[in-house]
C-alpha cells in the first residue's frame, strides 16, 4: 500500500483516467498534462497513443512506475507548482475523500484505488477544436476561430509556436477540427466509465460528440455515467443534444463565463454578451426541468480580470434563481498557470499587493450582504481564498482576515511578467483593434502606476 500522505507524484488519473486531447489526438492521463516536457521524458518517442486499440492497461508504464515509486513526472509540473503555492492541485483533489466534491468528476477515494491495475473510470474529452470563440486564455490549439488572428500576423503564429516554427502552426490546420476518435469508442473500452468530463474548443458543436453520447444510451451505459460538459453559453444547443444528456445518471453543465458585459465579450472574442445571458438563462430554465441535470461556472482567474470578481459576483447571485443557486449550481473559481503572462501570481509584489487590497475592501460589503446565505457564502469564500492564495497570502486556512493580516504575511515573489504582459496585450489589440486598457480601467490604472 502506498503512504499517500509521503508519496507527494502518485495520482488516480494515471490509473483511472485518460484524456482524448487536440490537436493531435493524443490520449493522456489528464487535462493538466504537459506534452512539451512529457515528450523529453519518453525517451525518443515520439508520440502517445492515438487510440485505445492497444488496451488502456499498457498506456504509459514508465510514468506509472514513476507514480508509485514517488518520482516526479515532468509532465505533471502544473499539479506540482500549485501544491508548492498551497493550493488544492488537481492531484491532490483526486485523493480527496469528499462526497461534496463528486461535482468535480475527479475525487476518488484511495481506499477505492486498485493500485496495481489500470482501469478506465474518468475520460475527459477534448472534442476537437472547432469552436465559435477565440478567448485571450486560450490558443489555436483548442479553437479554429484563432486562425483569423495568425493569419494577419505572423508574430501571433510565433506568440504559440516560436520563432521557427510557422510551418508547423501550418500542420495544424490541416489536421482534423473535430475529434473522430469519440465516434470510434469501443463499448470494451466504456464499459467500466464513470465519469465523463467534455471540453472543447465547443462540444455543442461537435458532432463526433454527439455519436459518442448516443452510442452510451444504446449501449445501456449512459445511466451508470457522470458527465460534465464545459460550454462557452453563447447559444443554446440544439434539441438533439437536449434530448440525450437527461439520459445520463447525472450531468453537470459547467458555463464558461469570465467576466460581465464588455469585458466578457472582450476576454471571450465573438461572444454577445445579451445573447450569453439569454442562453445562460435558459440553461436554467432546462436545469431546473430535468432534476439531474445542475449548473455550474467555470471562471477562470487572469490578470485581466481578478479585480471584477465581486461585479461577477454580483452578476451571479442576482441573475440565476435563488432555488437553482442554493440548490443544483456551483461556483469553483480557477486559477490560471498558463499563458504565464496572465497568472497573476507572475506579476511583481507591488502590483499584487494593490490587488490584495482592492479585493479585501470589495469582499467586506459582499460577506455581510450575504452572511446569511450558506451557499452564498461558500461561493464568495472560494473566490476568496483562491485570489489570496495565488496573490501571494501565506493566509493557512480558508477564514476571512484582514488586508493588514495579508499584507504582513505576504510572500516574497522575484518574478514580474508585467512587461511581457503589455507586450502579448498590445499585439493581440493591433490584430483585434481593441484596447485592453479603455475595457479594464482599473487594471490599467493599478499595472501602469
Amino acid at each position: 500500500m502506498i503512504d499517500l500522505k509521503k508519496n507527494k507524484t502518485y495520482c488516480p488519473y494515471l490509473f483511472r483516467g485518460a484524456v482524448t486531447s487536440m490537436p493531435r489526438l493524443e490520449i493522456v492521463p489528464c487535462c493538466r498534462y504537459d506534452l512539451g516536457p512529457a515528450r523529453q521524458e519518453l525517451g525518443g518517442e515520439q508520440m502517445y497513443p492515438l487510440t485505445f486499440d492497444e488496451g488502456y492497461d499498457k498506456m504509459w508504464k514508465n510514468i506509472r512506475k514513476k507514480s508509485i515509486k514517488g518520482d516526479k513526472i515532468k509532465g505533471c509540473w502544473r499539479c506540482y507548482s500549485e501544491e508548492d503555492s498551497g493550493l488544492t492541485s488537481m492531484r491532490t483533489a483526486a485523493l480527496q475523500d469528499d462526497k461534496e466534491a463528486e461535482r468535480e468528476l475527479q475525487y476518488y477515494s484511495p481506499n477505492d484505488i486498485d493500485y496495481t491495475k489500470p482501469n478506465l473510470e474518468f475520460l475527459e474529452i477534448q472534442t476537437g477544436r472547432f469552436c465559435n470563440l477565440k478567448c485571450r486564455s486560450c490558443g489555436p490549439s483548442l479553437s479554429t476561430t484563432w486562425d483569423e488572428d495568425l493569419d494577419k500576423n505572423v508574430e501571433v503564429v510565433k506568440n504559440f509556436y516560436g520563432n521557427n516554427t510557422p510551418a508547423y502552426y501550418e500542420g495544424i490546420k490541416l489536421m482534423p477540427t473535430a475529434n473522430k476518435e469519440l465516434a470510434n469508442i469501443s463499448y470494451d473500452v466504456a464499459k467500466t466509465l464513470k465519469n465523463i468530463k467534455a471540453t472543447g474548443g465547443e462540444p455543442f458543436l461537435n458532432d463526433q460528440f454527439q455519436v459518442f453520447l448516443s452510442n452510451l444510451i444504446k449501449w445501456d451505459l449512459a445511466k451508470n455515467i457522470k458527465i460534465e460538459v464545459f460550454t462557452n453559453c453563447s447559444f443554446f444547443p440544439k434539441p438533439a443534444f437536449r434530448k440525450l444528456l437527461p439520459k445520463f445518471k447525472k450531468v453537470i453543465i459547467s458555463l464558461s463565463l469570465d467576466a460581465v458585459g464588455d469585458k466578457a465579450e472582450f476576454l471571450r472574442k465573438g461572444s454577445i454578451w445579451s445573447k450569453v445571458e439569454d442562453s445562460a438563462s435558459k440553461w436554467a430554465k432546462y436545469c431546473e426541468e430535468n432534476k439531474q441535470i445542475s449548473l455550474a461556472i467555470s471562471h477562470t482567474v487572469t490578470i485581466y480580470n481578478v479585480l471584477y470578481i465581486k461585479e461577477f459576483l454580483d452578476w451571479m447571485l442576482a441573475f440565476f434563481p435563488k432555488d437553482l443557486l442554493c440548490n443544483k449550481f456551483s461556483f469553483d473559481p480557477n486559477i490560471a498557470t498558463t499563458p504565464k503572462y496572465l497568472a497573476v501570481s507572475n506579476h511583481g509584489e507591488k502590483v499584487r499587493m494593490k490587488i490584495l487590497k482592492v479585493l479585501t475592501s470589495e469582499f467586506g460589503p459582499l460577506i455581510v450582504k450575504h452572511e446569511k446565505n450558506k451557499s452564498f457564502m461558500e461561493y464568495i469564500r472560494r473566490s476568496y481564498y483562491r485570489c489570496f492564495k495565488v496573490l501571494g497570502s501565506n493566509i493557512e486556512n480558508d477564514k476571512f482576515v484582514s488586508w493588514k493580516d495579508l499584507r504582513k504575511n505576504a510572500s516574497k515573489n522575484k518574478i514580474n511578467l508585467s512587461g511581457e504582459f503589455y507586450e502579448k496585450a498590445k499585439l493581440f489589440d493591433d490584430v483585434r483593434n481593441e484596447n485592453w486598457r479603455s475595457t479594464f480601467p482599473e487594471l490599467a490604472e493599478i499595472l501602469n502606476e
